[in-house]
């Protein structure tokens, strides 16, 4: 990860760790919220450059990805959330808190 990609995924952990709206927390800092919106959504996406993968403080900025699985895999609905190479199977009735502490423990943003 570049020294400015790793810049911008702190600013937008900062900004979503604070519960403000991009406008409030961009002002006064130098930077615009529709700029941080945008590095938020590369954040999201996984769009960073190759080194993403072996960046530590890339793991905290990492998002899950959901897979929903179809009527014919299993009897009751599921999903399949990946992270990196994890996968975890939720199925309906599964613990919320629990799921968040997995989440967050393989590297993905709560």
């Amino acid at each position: 990860m570049t020294a400015t990609e790793l810049k911008w995924a702190e600013r937008v952990r900062e900004w979503k760790a604070s519960g403000e709206l991009a406008e409030d927390y961009a002002r006064g800092r130098g930077f615009t919220a529709s700029t941080l919106r945008w590095w938020s959504s590369r954040v999201r996406r996984g769009v960073m450059t190759a080194e993403t993968s072996r960046s530590p403080r890339a793991a905290s900025v990492r998002m899950a990805r959901v897979v929903r699985s179809r009527a014919s895999e299993s009897d009751a609905p599921s999903m399949t959330i990946r992270i990196g190479a994890a996968r975890v199977e939720v199925r309906r009735g599964f613990d919320r808190g629990l799921l968040r502490e997995v989440v967050e423990a393989l590297g993905g943003e709560p």
